[in-house]
């Protein structure tokens, strides 16, 4: 104090059990005396205890202080409400508008066990500017009588309810071991149907320990420009936990395609995610999201969401299991997702990336070291209008890329190596392009197929892929292959050292087959560089393909029970002094036509009966 009259006003105050300090003369904090409201400080006497704090905060209010501070103990709060509908509602500790309560950091506001399907430590309805701030809250998880009905799931218990309130902060707090949520937004009304809606707006939960919850650490059903940062979000669903089990679960309710409530322009941002039971973030419905900067070691799902960033994150397994960003489908009532993931690190999960629904974008993300055969890097299934760009998938025993059940799907410029599956599986897909992509050291290159779908086309251009096995140390499978149900092009690939069949498909009639301008160096193993069976009217036109074989044997393009194909303007070596046993072999094929192709070292085997043979040179 800067004089003595300042001094004995202080003394004063702290001898009527209540402090002001004093800023310039205003009134700042009024820091709170329980004996003056009969309020137990050793975790007794719940419901004496709750309304001397909320007495306390109204004083306060109505006084002016526009701060209450509760120091160090353990207030027992009785947090189960008068409504039996819903009795977290109107319960537990409530903090007035233009409030800012901070707790001590030894300050314990502890649920009393209880056997009710919902209760607050502290609720918020419909009230602005509020700052809470430090100590811990507890529930009675550990004590609490559930029901052994099924359908009383008693989710309902919240460390801090915020009903429809807007301009709030919760900083600096442990929450932990509540029945339903440590945090939960929610509307004050539906949305459409009652005049009096409102939602939680301009919400910031930020540097806080959130543990254990039995449902959700934080449940976000409404509101709007939230933002959850810089937080610990740990073991959500791991005691008696009931669905959804997320770290973060944002999930508004509605019927169709109608809203009755809104969780909207959303930002998750730094927090930290550990051990919860079934996913780090659930944007299971949610508008306008984004996802950045955390670190997780369990499921981030974008769900049937809307408008969603999933940026910049780390995700970290040891068990190679689960995926890592997953998806769902479009939400109802809208023509597409509008998803992008970008820039995330996945490693040791059992896949990576699982892209859903329509107008996803996934670039720039590195995975690795994922689970057994059965992981994939990134797996677009049920999509449409999807593009999967520079992205690198390395050092894992299953798939890179995947795409299945799919329309429209782009995959440019990515990377895989050592994979032990193949780089690329294109299975029931239309317009499906691969370009540019890199596949170095994994078992296979591209395989395309259409199981199970007869009646519709898979469709794959292959263009300007570099496909290497030199340092493949297993038994590599084929560097493209396709079924006989599927129309492919192959164009302008570069394929080095392959050991197997390079190119391998089976056609049929009214299927299309290009294979043209692809560069191929096999190996000294290589059984043959371009192997079609089956179709008719394929072209197999302008490909240059080298052989470095120690022995003489393998071929250069075969043809087995096709018909009408055109093989023209082809290169076919072998760079040693071995021969190939044939450089065209179409002598179990019809009506082939071979123009204007060079074979060195191999001769042609063709069907004297219906080829055309015009302008080969063998040499």
């Amino acid at each position: 104090m800067k004089n003595y009259q300042e001094m004995k006003q202080y003394s004063e105050r702290k001898a009527n059990f209540t402090k002001k300090v004093e800023t310039g003369g205003n009134t700042v904090c009024y820091v709170l005396d329980p004996m003056e409201w009969g309020i137990q400080t050793n975790g007794t006497e719940a419901i004496k205890t709750t309304e001397g704090l909320n007495a306390a905060l109204a004083y306060a209010k109505n006084a002016g202080y526009p701060e209450v501070f509760i120091p160090k103990g353990i207030y027992l709060i009785h947090g189960v409400g008068k409504n039996e509908f819903a009795p977290e509602r109107e319960a537990g500790v409530k903090v007035p508008s233009h409030m800012k309560l901070t707790l001590d950091h030894e300050a314990e506001l502890k649920v009393e066990p209880n056997s009710s399907k919902g209760y607050s430590c502290i609720y918020l309805r419909e009230v602005e500017n509020v700052s809470i701030s430090g100590g811990i809250l507890t529930g009675d998880l550990d004590e609490h009588v559930l029901s052994t009905n099924p359908e009383e799931t008693h989710e309902w218990g919240f460390g801090i309810y915020l009903h429809g309130s807007r301009n709030v902060s919760i900083e600096n707090m442990k929450i932990r071991k509540f029945t339903g949520d440590c945090i939960f937004l929610g509307s004050v009304g539906v949305l459409g149907i009652d005049p009096d809606y409102a939602e939680p707006e301009k919400v910031t939960i930020r540097n806080c320990s959130l543990d254990g919850a039995r449902r959700n650490n934080i449940s976000i059903t409404a509101g709007e420009h939230i933002l959850v940062e810089n937080n610990e979000i740990t073991n959500a669903g791991t005691v008696e936990g009931t669905m959804p089990k997320a770290g973060i679960d944002i999930e508004g309710y509605g019927e169709g395609d109608i809203d009755y409530e809104v969780p909207r322009n959303i930002v998750v941002r730094g927090n930290f995610f550990r051990g919860n039971f079934r996913s780090s973030i659930l944007n299971f419905n949610g508008y306008e999201v984004v996802i950045e900067g955390n670190h997780s070691d369990n499921t981030i799902s974008y769900g049937n969401g809307t408008d969603t960033v999933i940026s910049g994150n780390v995700l970290v397994r040891t068990d190679g299991t689960l995926t890592a960003i997953a998806g769902q489908q479009v939400s109802q009532g809208f023509d597409g997702n509008n998803v992008t993931i970008v820039g995330n690190i996945i490693k040791g999960f059992g896949s990576g990336i699982d892209a859903r629904g329509k107008d996803v974008v996934v670039t720039g993300n590195t995975i690795s070291h994922l689970g057994d055969t059965s992981g994939v890097g990134i797996n677009v299934w049920a999509a449409e209008n999807s593009l999967v760009a520079n992205n690198s998938v390395h050092r894992s025993q299953g798939l890179a890329y995947r795409v299945d059940s799919s329309k429209d799907v782009q995959l440019l410029n990515n990377k895989a190596f050592q994979l032990g599956r193949y780089a690329v599986e294109v299975d029931k897909s239309t317009e499906v392009i691969l370009r540019g992509n890199i596949f170095n050291q994994c078992k296979g290159g591209i395989q395309i197929t259409n199981f199970g779908k007869k009646d519709n086309d898979t469709q794959v251009l292959a263009e300007g892929n570099h496909i290497d096995f030199t340092g493949y140390t297993g038994q590599p499978a084929y560097a493209i292959s396709f079924d006989k149900y599927s129309d492919v092009e192959l164009k302008s690939n570069y394929i080095k050292g392959a050991r197997n069949v390079v190119i391998y498909g089976g056609s049929m009639a009214g299927r299309v087959v290009k294979v043209a301008d692809n560069e191929i160096t096999a190996s000294i193993t290589a059984t043959a560089a371009i192997q079609i069976e089956g179709g008719q009217f394929g072209e197999i036109v302008g490909n240059r393909i080298t052989f470095n074989r120690m022995a003489t044997g393998g071929y250069g393009i075969i043809l087995k029970n096709s018909e009408d194909v055109i093989i023209a303007q082809n290169s076919i070596y072998s760079n040693t002094g071995h021969a190939l046993s044939g450089s065209i072999v179409t002598e179990h094929s019809k009506a082939t036509k071979v123009l204007n192709n060079l074979a060195v070292k191999g001769s042609m085997k063709l069907n004297a009966d219906t080829d055309t043979d015009r302008g080969n040179m063998v040499v």
